[in-house]
């Protein structure tokens, strides 16, 4: 078969827009934690306090996030794109300005409903403006930054905290928020508004009500002075306003989150069914791992986070072949392959971590990521392959929404998983140990291999309209019928 033509300059220009705009959103969420400390001392309250920082920034976009698909359609993807980068730099100006936590939280509330906007419709635009030939590539193109910015953020944030002051942190933004909005006027063409439909208030309160009270008791209750009763209150609530909340917008005539994609094979694999339980070992790692390398194993922070430089390191490094690889094999035996991969690397790598040498551990860990890497190109690229261009919108946004929650899940999980085994051992709340870390990874990869079964059920030729995979005439013969 011909080695495929790369996409067009346009659709790689866009792609590193859109790229940009992720990559500061990342960036901004992971270099606070350093500065967490000096944040507090600045505010006058305990380093514990300032988590709502981090908490209410998720919330403003998991609440949020519904509107956002509705929002495009209304007003246009570009120029609500370029008015959510403007808004954000503008919460950044606002959250580095802060003098005391209140104004901060608000600050933050700000910048969550902003990244609530950017984010997905960031992905909109991207795929509004790209070629279904020529999707891999141009994903391939937007995540790599998003890979590095939880990278490089707390060696940055640690600079920027011993060197300047905390505030600059925010004030990072600032340039490359200007410019993102520059590039966004001049190179992105314009993105009419869909359709009109009327806002789905009802749908849009029972969704973030949904989203918030779900995220709430899942942080009571991973917490070390967990309360157990109005944390499990607040999640069977979440759950019972997440199914009257399915139910509306699958009756509803004009939802604020049409479910359409989730009827898709394709989608619903990747996104919400497979997808969500392989996330959950893969996103409890960066959690887990840190407190067994400092707090059990007695590692530096440097060295421990060489250690998670490995992980990101190895998805950088197969990037490049990425694409290649799915054209030659296809989606549903790279996912099969790459996921099966991921979940023994992490079993390994948490097996070895208390005897093995450091270089081992690491290289464990770097084959880890290279799994990792083909794993969520092939998700994030699938999901949207046969998602008709009127349903890419609310699809982009159920899939955020998705990721979202499924990132808060896997960390509240993991503590929750820990607090109960330390318990178990008569070890107090909170205590962190060799037993309690690796009953934590090992439960969720157990429960991320059962995302075998569901990428198991893809055709063979799954996604074949953006991979260019064209599988042997007797696998198409026997694909179950739909």
């Amino acid at each position: 078969m011909p080695s495929p033509s790369p996409p067009p300059a346009s659709s790689r220009l866009i792609a590193l827009i859109v790229a940009c705009a992720l990559f500061m959103a990342s960036l901004d969420a992971s270099v606070i934690v350093v500065a967490m400390p000096d944040m507090a001392r600045a505010f006058s309250v305990r380093p514990v306090d300032l988590s709502i920082g981090i908490t209410i920034y998720i919330l403003a976009q998991a609440i949020l996030l519904p509107a956002s698909s509705w929002i495009a359609d209304r007003l246009g993807a570009r120029g609500v794109f370029a008015f959510a980068l403007a808004g954000f730099t503008l919460a950044s100006i606002l959250c580095g300005l802060s003098r005391t936590l209140p104004e901060f939280i608000l600050a933050r509330i700000l910048q969550g409903a902003a990244a609530a906007l950017m984010t997905p419709i960031a992905r909109i635009v991207l795929l509004k403006s790209t070629r279904k030939e020529d999707l891999v590539s141009v994903m391939t193109i937007s995540t790599v930054p998003m890979l590095i910015a939880p990278t490089l953020g707390p060696p940055i944030g640690g600079f920027i905290t011993t060197y300047l002051s905390w505030p600059w942190i925010f004030f990072l933004n600032v340039p490359v928020g200007v410019a993102g909005v520059t590039l966004v006027a001049r190179f992105i063409p314009p993105l009419a508004p869909e359709h009109e439909r009327p806002f789905d208030a009802k749908g849009f309160v029972l969704v973030g009500c949904a989203s918030g009270a779900l995220l709430s008791g899942l942080e009571q209750m991973s917490a070390s002075d967990a309360a157990w009763r109005l944390g499990a209150g607040l999640s069977v609530l979440g759950l019972l306003l997440g199914v009257l909340a399915v139910r509306h917008l699958a009756r509803s005539a004009h939802p604020v989150l049409s479910l359409k994609a989730a009827r898709i094979a394709t989608f619903a694999a990747t996104s919400l069914d497979g997808g969500v339980l392989v996330r959950l070992p893969i996103r409890a790692l960066p959690f887990v791992l840190p407190l067994l390398y400092e707090v059990v194993l007695g590692l530096s922070p440097v060295r421990s986070g060489f250690l998670l430089l490995a992980i990101n390191g190895g998805d950088l490094l197969l990037k490049s072949v990425t694409t290649r690889t799915l054209r030659r094999f296809g989606f549903r035996r790279v996912l099969m392959v790459s996921a099966t991969l991921v979940l023994v690397t992490v079993l390994i790598a948490i097996g070895i971590s208390a005897h093995a040498a450091y270089w081992v551990i690491f290289a464990v860990l770097g084959a880890a990521g290279m799994a990792r890497s083909l794993l969520f190109t092939g998700m994030s690229t699938l999901a949207f392959a046969d998602v008709p261009h009127e349903e890419l919108g609310s699809a982009t946004v159920l899939w955020n929404l998705v990721l979202q929650v499924t990132n808060a899940l896997a960390v509240s999980l993991a503590a929750i998983l820990m607090n109960v085994t330390s318990l178990a051992l008569g070890q107090p709340a909170g205590h962190v140990s060799l037993v309690n870390c690796e009953t934590a990874l090992v439960t969720l990869t157990l429960i991320g291999a059962l995302s075998l079964l569901s990428f198991r059920r893809l055709a063979p030729d799954a996604g074949a309209v953006v991979s260019g995979h064209r599988p042997a005439e007797h696998a198409v013969s026997v694909r179950a019928p739909r």
